[in-house]
């Protein structure tokens, strides 16, 4: 009798080994994925145009990590409509310009007493990002220490933005960094919008060398619950202060948080993240074409799109979306 219970327990096991195993195979990557090809669809919006008999959609690829993907074509896509492949005569177009937008992004910068002496580089760090930002692109400034400045509200002009940044105090500074508080301070400074009416595209940047030491009722989780799903960026520069764990959370995971070993490296990381911020913003589509129905009857249809080569083999590797072709043909 025991006998049989032992095997009995072994058989279990084996079946809970393999049944493990198969679980990691179909929840992590191949190895042999060939990520240069892998691309992560996401839609917006779905709209019709029923006098026209067009169908419009806005859509945003990135890649394996999740940065954006620009640059592609209609020659890129596959677009399908039932099933059937909508092919030249359905005047497929990418019109990435046709769609008012706006580019937000706030720079959060830490100035208090650890960062005295450091801050003619951080001036010339932030000057230099200024530089490279897109012509679109309105940038607001804040300091914070125990409190929270707005130097700049939001602006596309470099000049106004620069003013701002050479402005900052550089001496007497605050020993206090109410980190959490200025991120909650700055979270509802925008919102984000993707319709094929508009778009709105934020993100912030927190520039800091430490840890939130300013009071203890105001928690990481309030931070983070109050910037929700936004897009953030965390410059960090490196000190015996910094808590890199907190920050990555901040940041929303690791590939958002930015360490620069000393001041004179933070410059090549407001870079890095500013052109993560011009892919993201690049990454987003705006695609339409002419349907083939003529028949005006409300019927709701499947849109399929797919991008050739598409490694990819998750949920995210197209788009289904579906629309009603009411009044089509009329």
């Amino acid at each position: 009798m025991k006998n049989i219970k032992i095997t009995q327990l072994l058989a279990l096991l084996v079946i809970l080994i393999l049944s493990s195993c198969g679980k990691d195979n179909d929840t992590k990557p191949r190895k042999d994925t060939d990520y240069s090809n892998f691309y992560r669809l996401q839609a917006f919006e779905v709209e019709t145009r029923p006098a026209h008999r067009e169908v419009r959609i806005l859509f945003q690829v990135k890649d394996n990590e999740y940065n954006g993907i620009a640059g592609l074509t209609v020659d890129d896509m596959n677009v399908f409509e039932n099933s059937g492949s909508i092919d030249t005569e359905g005047e497929l177009t990418l019109a990435p310009n046709e769609i008012p937008s706006s580019l937000k992004t706030v720079l959060l910068l830490d100035l208090t007493r650890s960062v005295e002496g450091l801050v003619p580089q951080i001036k010339a760090a932030c000057n230099t990002l200024i530089d490279n930002k897109l012509p679109e692109q309105a940038i607001a400034i804040y300091t914070f220490n125990s409190d929270t400045y707005l130097l700049q509200n939001f602006t596309t002009d470099a000049n106004l933005l620069k003013a701002a940044i050479n402005s900052m105090p550089e001496t007497d500074l605050v020993n206090s960094t109410n980190l959490y508080g200025a991120v909650m301070d700055v979270a509802d400074t925008w919102t984000d919008v993707f319709t094929l009416q508009t778009i709105e595209d934020g993100s912030l940047i927190v520039f800091t060398d430490g840890r939130h030491n300013a009071t203890p009722n105001i928690t990481l989780s309030d931070a983070i619950g109050a910037i929700g799903m936004k897009k953030r960026y965390v410059a960090a520069l490196n000190s015996a202060d910094l808590d890199e764990s907190s920050l990555k959370e901040l940041a929303g995971g690791s590939e958002r948080y930015f360490k620069a070993d000393d001041v004179s490296s933070l410059e090549a990381k407001f870079i890095e993240i500013q052109n993560e911020i011009q892919r993201l913003s690049k990454s987003i589509y705006y695609l339409y074409y002419q349907s083939p129905i003529t028949d005006p009857t409300p019927h709701l249809n499947e849109l399929l799109i797919e991008i050739n080569g598409n490694t990819n083999m998750g949920v995210d590797n197209h788009i289904l979306e579906s629309f009603n072709s009411e009044g089509f043909g009329n």
